[in-house]
């Protein structure tokens, strides 16, 4: 039995180090490359019907009673939904090839988690989740001191990881911290529990060296919330909450000074990209502009900087979909997450804190940012949709 649990962890680690630990040995043998070569290689219609089925099998793989779940179903609508955006071509771009691998690619991204999350228990996936985190955190922090692989701002140089840019760095740390929490509650009568304490200060330390202020609010937000509701220790969870503001206040700080003309460019540059978001939206609001046309639709400049060159979405995760795919995109996305909240409240308050947690400082981060759906977003899906399919199995419900 002990053999074959080690084996899942292992097929699970195999399945997702490639996206979670780019650029490194661990990825010259991941799922991930085989993926990719297979998919460069492939005609695009076979790419898109294969990758199809995969996901269809993936999902077919959990008990009948989570299939049938209401909100689960919402799932088979994604296929029609990431269609809608990958598939049509509203603006006449002759792109059906290009469109038809990269919705075969993000469905392979969705297979994997759904696979990670069958092949492990949410006990399991936890773990690997915050192992996986904390490796990345390390070489990110590593890196920083030694002045290398840094994304820089001007003045102010960023932690990049493995991925070479901030990014995906402060989104998995936005993942796996509620997650740490939550791992730390379930094994509070473990030895392993001393490992966590010290992991969740290392992932501070990497969130807090990516600058990036809108996932280190969403952090202010969840951690005190996670905190409060797993140990009741209101003391504690408001000296957290004030601490992590404080500190919020300084990185704003460090990056309007570190901003040209010392004023908070992105900041005032994401009001100016949601109003064209918007006009987009009501300019083609049944169908949307497809996938990867935004960029294109962008043609107003801000203060002399091209928008379009900085920016590749409208920095609103639901804006985006709103954008991309239209009126059904947004309803879709809308109804997703009510169902997905519905589903929580049947969960043992472990999993619906640190699952739950999880998402709600993905969602913060995804009121300024695009942060699931898209190729360029592989990390984030791959976790997220595994995190969702976790929330299926049975040991995760109260009645497990």
């Amino acid at each position: 039995m002990k053999a074959w649990s080690l084996l899942r962890w292992l097929v699970a680690f195999w399945l997702v180090v490639g996206y979670t630990l780019p650029n490194t040995l661990w990825q010259r043998y991941s799922a991930e490359i085989l993926i990719r070569r297979a998919l460069v290689d492939a005609p695009p219609t076979t790419a898109l019907l294969v990758s199809t089925g995969v996901f269809v099998v993936a999902w077919w793989t959990f008990a009948r009673s989570a299939r049938l779940e209401c909100w689960a179903s919402l799932l088979w609508l994604l296929l029609l939904v990431l269609a809608s955006g990958y598939l049509f071509d509203p603006m006449g771009r002759g792109y059906a090839g290009t469109g038809y691998l990269r919705c075969a690619w993000v469905l392979c991204l969705l297979s994997t988690g759904v696979l990670c999350a069958r092949l492990l228990t949410p006990t399991q996936l936890m773990a690997i989740v915050v192992v996986l985190a904390v490796m990345q955190a390390g070489y990110a922090l590593a890196t920083f001191a030694m002045g290398q692989n840094l994304f820089h701002t001007h003045r102010l140089a960023r932690a990049g990881g493995t991925f070479g840019t901030p990014v995906h760095v402060y989104t998995m740390m936005l993942l796996a911290l509620p997650t740490c929490l939550a791992l730390m509650h379930r094994l509070r009568y473990h030895r392993a529990r001393g490992v966590l304490g010290i992991s969740a200060p290392v992932m501070l330390a990497a969130l807090w060296f990516t600058y990036s202020r809108s996932a280190w609010l969403a952090v202010g937000v969840v951690l005190p919330l996670v905190v409060y509701a797993l140990w009741e220790q209101r003391r504690l969870a408001i000296a957290l909450g004030v601490a992590l503001w404080i500190l919020l206040g300084g990185m704003y700080a460090l990056r309007l000074e570190s901003s040209p003309r010392h004023g908070d460019t992105t900041a005032q540059a994401r009001v100016d990209i949601w109003r064209m978001g918007w006009q987009m939206f009501k300019e083609n609001w049944l169908w949307g502009v497809g996938v990867d046309n935004v960029r294109l639709r962008y043609t107003s400049t801000w203060r002399g900087y091209a928008v379009s060159t900085w920016y590749g979405a409208p920095e609103n995760q639901l804006l985006l979909w709103l954008c991309e795919r239209g009126i059904w995109g947004g309803l879709f996305a809308i109804a997703l997450v009510v169902a997905f909240v519905r589903r929580l409240r049947q969960c043992q308050p472990v999993y619906r804190w640190g699952w739950g947690g999880a998402l709600l400082a993905i969602s913060v981060l995804g009121m300024f940012q695009s942060v699931f759906g898209r190729v360029e977003e592989g990390v984030e899906t791959v976790l997220v949709s595994a995190i969702w399919a976790s929330t299926l199995r049975e040991e995760a419900t109260e009645d497990a």
